[in-house]
This record gives C-alpha cells, sequence and structure tokens, in this order.
C-alpha cells in the first residue's frame, strides 16, 4: 500500500506577534516573566551592524524583544498530568479519549477563531500584569502585532471586553494587512 501525502496545513490568516521595547531591560528577563520565546531581540547598549552600505554601525538605544503567539504559545491551561489522570481513573469505560487528544482539543477551541486566541492570550497576559506594570512604569511599552492576510480575513470586530481587557493590561494592538 503507497503512503498517501498529508496534506500541507492552510496558512494561517492572522498571525500574532507580542512586542517589548524597553529602555534597559534584558531579554531574557522579559522570556523569563512571560514564559515565552522570542523571534527576534536585542538589549538595550548592544552593538548593531551596519544595515547598509555607507551605514555606520553602533549601539541600540533600547531593548527590543518580540515573539509569535499561538495557542500553543503557553502550557494548556489544564495541566498535563491532570488530563492524563482523567484518562487512568476510567479505563474500563474507554471513552475513547486521551490525554493528548484532550490537548488538542483545548488548543483547537482556542484556536478556532481570533477573538478565542485573543482571550486566551489576554488571559494569561493578564497574569503576568505586574511585570507589565514595571515595563510600563520603566519608560517601555508593550504591543500586540496582528498580521492580516486580506484575502482570508473576513471583517474583525474586537469585543468591548477584549478592548477593557488590552486597556487594562497597558497594550497596545497594531493590525496590519497583508496582501
Amino acid at each position: 500500500m503507497e503512503a498517501r501525502k498529508a496534506p500541507e496545513p492552510a496558512p494561517t490568516p492572522i498571525q500574532l506577534s507580542l512586542r517589548i521595547r524597553h529602555p534597559a531591560i534584558d531579554p531574557k528577563e522579559i522570556s523569563k516573566a512571560l514564559g515565552l520565546e522570542p523571534e527576534y531581540c536585542f538589549k538595550a547598549g548592544e552593538s548593531r551592524s551596519a544595515r547598509a552600505k555607507g551605514g555606520t554601525a553602533g549601539r541600540h538605544t533600547q531593548t527590543y524583544w518580540l515573539a509569535p503567539v499561538t495557542a500553543e504559545s503557553w502550557a494548556d491551561p489544564i495541566e498535563p498530568e491532570f488530563l492524563a489522570a482523567i484518562v487512568a481513573r476510567g479505563p474500563e469505560r474507554n471513552f475513547g479519549v486521551s490525554a493528548q487528544s484532550l490537548q488538542a482539543a483545548s488548543r483547537n477551541i482556542r484556536s478556532r477563531n481570533v477573538e478565542s486566541l485573543l482571550l486566551h492570550f489576554l488571559q494569561r497576559l493578564n497574569a503576568r500584569h505586574p511585570f507589565l506594570q514595571r515595563i510600563q512604569t520603566e519608560g517601555g511599552d508593550v504591543s500586540l502585532i496582528m498580521v492580516v492576510e486580506r484575502e482570508s480575513a473576513a471583517d474583525f470586530t474586537l469585543p468591548v471586553a477584549l478592548a477593557r481587557l488590552l486597556v487594562q493590561l497597558g497594550v497596545s494592538i497594531e493590525v496590519k494587512f497583508d496582501s
């Protein structure tokens, strides 16, 4: 029997990233406080290379930290050990459910639409609110960047509850349309 090629996943119509800029904090401290790994970062005071011919090299004037945000960015709110215990308690019932399938269902619920992903993400950020306040108090800023693919994204409305949470956390939102 010939193996079939698995279909490629459809491109995500909306990509989210968290960006933090700060006068001096170490990017490792940001990663540790948020439990996220950056896609790109540098620390204030580090050397930077010249971008174009004839450009001058210098030092970064601020710390920059950027991390993608997906449904998998943080561990499931339901601990894997707890899910495994649920499955192990009823083997005679044979629900046809595994801890992995429960985790996958949890991820699918969060990634079903933009509002769900945003809510999950902002709830996770809310748990780190004191750190975000510190960033802002020390002269930094926190932004959520949404890159929206024009053709595949329909209308998007930011619900009032999500807008309030963004304000409460001091997080600005930037929407960029990709063509």
